[in-house]
């Protein structure tokens, strides 16, 4: 199912890549929309933003939808954004035995509450994905007139074990995300996330170790 990269100018390339593979998760969890010809719906639920996405892919790599999104700062009025998304994909790899991609997700729209205007929030994505190990990085600006809620996240994950393609798979992931002008600026969420072929369920709590900064959070995706 995977290229190999045999000649031998490329071994030391090939090795190097067979290690890194090993460094990622199932596409379902990383990807940012379904396959051609179908819609996606995501959600994040927790204490210290909200946020929903729902697309559709008319093409492999193309997917456009609606976004909406309630986070504050620091001891400010919530702020909704909502606006028309576009997910695009900008490269994969196929690597021995995984996967890599960069992803470019963004919405254009209208900011309510704290801050209002005209609202974006651009970001790009890189994850490698195995069926047993999993990372990515994400950057994301999140702006309207006078607000800044610019975020970076980094994920790790592994799984359990590994399953059949119609059984689902548990996970371990653990995600650091910070947020400019929120509180807490770090937020650490260790989280135990279930993937099947359509879905993916994730439950974690963000800096369970603190008592004020102690939240659930819940992650959810469906392809349809």
């Amino acid at each position: 199912m995977y290229k190999q990269f045999s000649s031998a100018p490329f071994r030391v390339f090939s090795l190097g890549a067979l290690f890194l593979s090993q460094l990622a998760l199932p596409a379902q969890a990383a990807a940012l929309m379904g396959f051609e010809d179908s819609a996606m719906l995501m959600t994040e639920i927790g204490r210290y933003n909200q946020e929903w996405m729902l697309n559709y892919s008319p093409a492999l790599g193309h997917a456009i939808g609606v976004e909406q999104m309630r986070m504050s700062g620091k001891g400010e009025r919530a702020t909704t954004i909502t606006g028309i998304n576009y997910t695009g994909l900008i490269k994969r790899w196929n690597l021995p035995a995984a996967q890599a991609n960069i992803w470019f997700n963004g919405s254009l729209g209208e900011a309510r509450g704290q801050y209002d205007g005209f609202a974006y929030t651009p970001s790009l994505q890189f994850d490698m994905e195995s069926t047993r190990l999993y990372f990515l990085a994400k950057a994301r600006m999140v702006r309207a007139p006078g607000m800044n809620y610019d975020t970076a996240a980094v994920q790790a994950g592994f799984s359990f074990y590994e399953t059949g393609f119609d059984q689902t798979q548990p996970w371990f992931v653990i995600e650091a995300k910070t947020m400019r002008n929120n509180d807490p600026g770090l937020q650490l969420t260790p989280a135990l996330r279930l993937i099947n072929k359509n879905y993916f369920l994730e439950f974690g709590v963000t800096n369970p170790w603190q008592g004020e900064g102690f939240a659930p959070r819940l992650n959810a995706m469906f392809v349809f």
